[in-house]
């Protein structure tokens, strides 16, 4: 029997009980779709793979084996997401060729063909797992816009993802919200300060009304600017932003931010701004709009390295609603409602 990864686990609970899931092995098993399609060709690697049929077995014997370009490929963290499916993970670039995705359920098997060919001149992300990830922390961060991305993040598992904690000094640091005393905010240990701060896959700045002042750290500022050029992906939730921007790093690249103060943000420094935008990527950038947005722009980096499926379980596994829709802002109504009390904010915070 295969020992489900770690953050299928909350989702298999849920599902145990297969709602509404014929449970029948009498009949010859009947692949319904798959992702890749078959017979597709390709234009990128795929990250994971999923195959669909017209029944579940009472057997949990599976698995799934990739097959082609001379060699087998590992599909990792094989399981199912409760749709009479399989899915597993693959943990490594594959070269262009034709493939198998080959199927085996208890005592039925199978496959799947596709072809991948890549166009000319494609730059793919290059990275090892575990993707190592970086949180930018300061006094003043929004406790959500640290937590939520972890939260998604975290649960691809330790073998995909760590996570490490960064501030300028390795102290606890104060995580609070706009209404809420700084001298009275729970406190987070940074693992690693400025100067010690490990090689990382991808950076994440969160907003918050520290921001108000680390706008004018200029140890902050340098930090971003070496590390940001160090990462495969840079990403920011909410004013996070307005740190890239002041730091030079978003000039040509769109962006966005928490609307509330997307003024002030947006005079931090050059880029293409975009007003209506729950989460941006462009390019190496991922920035999103206000605290909870940051929730959406993480799934999107996990989709960008792991694959959609991968992304939408975690989601499901969290009982979280993925806005997949990037362009989708229900906020943007309240643009700037916030931006006259940025002065204010920053001297009592300042005074705390």
């Amino acid at each position: 029997m295969r020992v489900l990864p770690p953050f299928c686990i909350a989702l298999a609970l849920c599902l145990s009980a297969g709602a509404g899931l014929a449970q029948s092995d009498t009949g010859t098993m009947t692949v319904l779709k798959s992702s890749p399609d078959a017979g597709a060709t390709l234009s990128e690697p795929p990250k994971s793979v999923r195959i669909w049929f017209d029944q579940v077995p009472e057997s949990e014997e599976w698995s799934l084996v990739l097959a082609g370009a001379g060699t087998e490929y590992e599909v990792s963290y094989v399981h199912t997401m409760g749709e009479n499916d399989l899915m597993g993970m693959l943990r490594e670039s594959i070269p262009d060729g034709d493939y198998k995705l080959r199927w085996r359920w208890a005592s039925q098997s199978g496959e799947v063909p596709f072809t991948l060919q890549r166009p000319d001149g494609v730059v793919e992300d290059t990275w090892t797992p575990p993707l190592d990830i970086g949180v930018v922390l300061y006094d003043g961060a929004e406790p959500l816009d640290v937590f939520g991305p972890l939260e998604m993040w975290m649960n691809a598992g330790p073998e995909n993802i760590r996570v490490h904690l960064i501030a300028e000094e390795k102290r606890p640091i104060a995580l609070t919200t706009t209404s809420y005393p700084k001298a009275q905010a729970p406190m987070l240990m940074a693992q690693y300060s400025f100067a010690d701060a490990p090689e990382l896959d991808v950076l994440m700045v969160p907003g918050g009304i520290g921001t108000l002042v680390e706008v004018d750290n200029p140890k902050m500022i340098e930090f971003l600017k070496r590390a940001a050029g160090e990462v495969t992906v840079a990403t920011s939730v909410c004013t996070g932003s307005a740190l890239y921007a002041r730091a030079g790093l978003l000039e040509g690249v769109k962006a966005t931010g928490n609307k509330v103060f997307f003024d002030y943000i947006t005079s931090q420094g050059d880029a293409d701004w975009q007003l209506e935008a729950r989460w941006v990527e462009s390019g190496r950038f991922f920035t999103s709009s206000g605290v909870s947005a940051g929730i959406d722009m993480s799934l999107a980096v996990i989709a960008r390295f792991f694959g959609i499926d991968a992304a939408r379980m975690i989601a499901a596994s969290t009982e979280y609603e993925w806005n997949e829709d990037a362009d989708r802002d229900p906020f943007v109504r309240y643009a700037n409602s916030a931006t006259e009390y940025v002065d204010m904010m920053r001297e009592r915070f300042m005074a705390e």
